[in-house]
């Protein structure tokens, strides 16, 4: 088992999962990647080290990225939550207390501050 810390990418592009999957990879964390919100609830039953969450806001399935983290949020409040979306009206007032929502197309500088910001706080 490795101690560094965990992430769970819930991304339906491919393309996009692995570049937010690097991103963190490179600040320190292993990562898992989901296709849907069924593919990362499995995920996150299998891996309780999971310390973040980074989904997009629509997934394909019943439920999106948004009501994802209000399950995971209700579950495991101590994991940090990030929706990204490239154009959805998601406000943060939608979002479980603690969430953040990340506009795409992101800097790899701003998913990297968003976990950052929390990791700190935690560890304070």
């Amino acid at each position: 088992m490795s101690s560094r810390p965990a992430a769970l990418i819930v991304e339906d592009q491919p393309f996009l999962g692995l570049v937010a999957s690097d991103i963190l990879r490179e600040s320190g964390f292993d990562t898992f990647h989901a296709y849907d919100a069924e593919d990362a609830a499995a995920l996150l039953a299998q891996h309780p080290e999971i310390e973040v969450v980074v989904t997009e806001a629509t997934l394909p399935g019943k439920v999106g990225g948004v009501e994802l983290c209000r399950k995971v949020s209700r579950e495991r409040p101590h994991v940090q939550l990030v929706v990204t979306t490239a154009g959805q009206d998601v406000a943060q007032a939608d979002m479980p207390l603690g969430a953040r929502v990340l506009r795409k197309p992101y800097a790899s500088g701003e998913l990297r501050t968003l976990v950052a910001a929390k990791s700190l706080l935690q560890d304070a």
